[in-house]
């Protein structure tokens, strides 16, 4: 737990880097209000160090309203909302537990014929590690990716765009001292 503290606090010192793990929360928070309104809609983002997009249906006005709730709420202390069930954290968790899984499984084979007899091996190393990834990709989320605390932060501006036929918002934020 101490050296999850250093981590975190190394990161935050990191201007960028602490503006990206603030933006990640915020974007996490505004997918899950937006969700939460217009479930069937499927709204997806992803963070950088100077804002957020997000990608969906929806018009400027309900992007606008919906920052700055999430900005609100994150700020009343509901940083359970900075975790998201579909973030990228959570995929990346999974493929390297199943990866390093199926590392140790063929270690040692040299030839084909040894990798295929131990095919049921690594598919069940490779289920059980999707399974223990399950809570470790919201940990990290919580713990490395994103920081719910959003002293600093302010939203300087929104940018529409589209991708494909798919509206896009770039929120654009600023960390202050």
């Amino acid at each position: 737990m101490n050296n999850n503290k250093n981590l975190t606090t190394t990161l935050s010192a990191i201007t960028p880097i602490a503006q990206m793990r603030k933006n990640h929360a915020l974007e996490h928070t505004t997918i899950n209000l937006l969700e939460s309104a217009a479930p069937e809609k499927g709204f997806s983002g992803w963070s950088i160090h100077n804002g957020f997009w997000i990608l969906g249906h929806c018009d400027i006005q309900t992007i606008q309203e919906t920052v700055d709730l999430a900005l609100a709420k994150l700020r009343n202390g509901q940083k359970q909302l900075a975790i998201h069930p579909s973030c990228g954290t959570n995929l990346m968790m999974s493929g390297l537990l199943t990866a390093i899984g199926a590392l140790v499984t063929l270690r040692g084979t040299k030839k084909e014929s040894e990798r295929i007899s131990r095919l049921s091996s690594l598919v069940l190393v490779s289920g059980a590690m999707l399974q223990l990834s399950k809570p470790l990709g919201p940990w990290v989320q919580a713990n490395i990716t994103v920081d719910p605390d959003m002293t600093g932060i302010s939203v300087i501006g929104i940018d529409t765009g589209e991708i494909g036929s798919v509206p896009c918002y770039f929120v654009r934020t600023e960390l202050k001292a």
